[in-house]
């Protein structure tokens, strides 16, 4: 897969991305109007260039992987809902094109997950980064963020329920246990997947102070402990549209060497293309690239993230 040839376009179309959905939040935190058109033209666009090119997903994937937490430092305040807001779009992405979702029912679910937290703009940063316990009064505006999200959407010229719906609903649970108490098929379609989804958005999301977990370990921890919460139906959706090893996340093989997955196959999700540039122990290697569907005896014996392998290099005094 030829990732460099569209890095650029890429990377511009990320940065346009990350412009346009801040914006909406900092007119949302000012509790001021601003249309969505902008980021639904600019979303369609990617869907439009993806059916030529599938591989745009991917290569915006590796991007985001190769700088964690980097969306974030565009607003000290808002950044991390935004980064929020753009692995959502990944994920939402993956998972209608698993449901093959027509072009609209798509692009309202990305849209969807890229606002459904809109109204945690509108909570005061102090409270959205406080560490320690909440409040009565501070718990009660996070509680609040979901209806003033969804009514700040409509009041922009939203007409959507669909958007407007997974923006009020989204932590509901399928069994009954939200804050509204909806369940099964009294919280939207559209709510239900992009609950799951925001859900495993934050067990997987990059924070400095706390590991994250892995994917698989993120579907693990749901299916363990939070499987009745979720439509049943969607969550095997998930499982085979989120891969076991996702592009961005080093794997290390059973010869020891690691490197970075840079393509997953459809239907062999667990033999991706990876590129390896380092040993056991993390010293560097001449980088190769290896497509585990034509290498019968390679195979992934360990998923990481690019912290993950930073500490392998500390260990043993190397540098990756």
């Amino acid at each position: 897969i030829d990732t460099a040839a569209g890095d650029e376009n890429n990377q511009a179309w990320i940065e346009t991305c990350v412009r346009l959905v801040l914006e909406l939040f900092r007119r949302a935190a000012d509790d001021e109007s601003a249309s969505p058109d902008a980021l639904r033209e600019h979303v369609a666009a990617l869907l439009a260039a993806m059916k030529d090119h599938p591989e745009r997903l991917e290569q915006i994937e590796l991007i985001v992987a190769n700088n964690p937490g980097g969306i974030r430092t565009a607003d000290d305040d808002l950044g991390d809902l935004v980064e929020k807001s753009v692995m959502m779009m990944i994920y939402a992405i993956k998972m209608g094109m698993q449901l093959r979702l027509n072009d609209d029912e798509l692009l309202a679910l990305i849209l969807a997950g890229m606002l459904h937290h809109i109204g945690m703009g509108q909570v005061p940063a102090d409270i959205r980064h406080k560490k320690k316990k909440l409040t009565r009064e501070e718990r009660e505006a996070i509680a609040a963020a979901p209806e003033r999200g969804a009514a700040w959407l409509k009041r922009c010229g939203i007409e959507d329920e669909r958007i407007l719906t997974a923006a009020s609903e989204a932590r509901e649970r399928f069994d009954g246990s939200g804050p509204k108490g909806l369940k099964e098929t009294e919280i939207s379609r559209t709510a239900r997947i992009i609950g799951l989804l925001s859900t495993f958005e934050a067990m997987t999301h990059y924070r400095a102070y706390r590991k994250r977990l892995l994917p698989r370990d993120a579907i693990r921890e749901i299916l363990v402990h939070h499987k009745q919460e979720f439509d049943p139906a969607f969550l095997k959706c998930l499982i085979d549209a989120i891969s076991l090893y996702p592009v961005g996340t080093y794997v290390q093989l059973n010869s020891g060497d690691i490197g970075q997955v840079i393509h997953v196959h459809q239907r062999l999700p667990l033999r991706p293309v990876v590129h390896l540039t380092l040993d056991r122990h993390g010293n560097g290697i001449v980088p190769r690239t290896v497509d585990l569907r034509s290498q019968p005896n390679l195979m992934v014996e360990r998923c990481m993230y690019p912290e993950d392998v930073a500490e392998i290099s500390r260990q043993t005094g190397t540098h990756a």
